[in-house]
């Protein structure tokens, strides 16, 4: 099930100074495992600005989250997933290309990054993080169902797309005269050179 955000911070902090800080990487898996998708630039300006510059300390991290959209919906966070890892899985080279592909040069990950952001979420060190695993964790029987549904779903369009008959656009006059000119041109080029 989701974790509260003070719960998850705890469980992968470290200290710095006697204060209990993560690094803004670390800081985007935590706050998916408490159901909140940060951007990794707000995440790393909260931490310029902050406390201890390039970490974000416990209370900042929690008032991020507090300003920010929760996603509490289990499809929601599938469709999200979905995206991520239509296969079902992802691993650390799926993260680093998903990284690549989205936002903007200042909202893309680093390879420490995604390696620090991977390293959180697969706790088995397997190599590979499981979405139905994830969704379970996070949203438990709601989370499994919201997965098999929006699998459902793309099955579904994926096999309308397959059997929909091939519709071709609207005829097009000047492109049919054009066409009929030329057809008629080559049977008089024949018939000439028959004769």
């Amino acid at each position: 099930m989701l974790c509260p955000p003070d719960v998850a911070f705890e469980k992968r902090c470290f200290k710095r100074s006697g204060n209990k800080v993560t690094p803004p990487s670390i800081a985007l898996g935590t706050g998916l495992e408490s159901g909140f998708l940060f951007k990794l630039s707000a995440v790393e300006d909260v931490a310029r600005r902050g406390q201890f510059p390039g970490l974000l300390t416990k209370d900042e991290f929690l008032l991020m989250c507090e300003e920010s959209e929760h996603i509490r919906d289990a499809y929601a966070m599938a469709k999200h997933l979905v995206a991520l890892a239509p296969d079902g899985i992802f691993t650390r080279a799926t993260l680093q290309e998903t990284a690549g592909k989205v936002g903007s040069t200042q909202d893309t990950l680093s390879v420490e990054e995604v390696d620090a952001l991977f390293n959180a979420l697969d706790l088995g060190n397997r190599g590979y993080v499981s979405v139905d695993e994830f969704m379970d964790a996070l949203y438990g029987e709601e989370g499994r169902e919201a997965m098999r549904e929006i699998r459902r779903e793309y099955m579904r369009r994926k096999i309308e797309a397959e059997t929909e008959p091939v519709v071709e656009d609207e005829a097009n006059p000047e492109a049919d005269a054009e066409v009929d000119a030329e057809a008629d041109e080559e049977a008089e080029a024949d018939e000439e050179a028959e004769l």
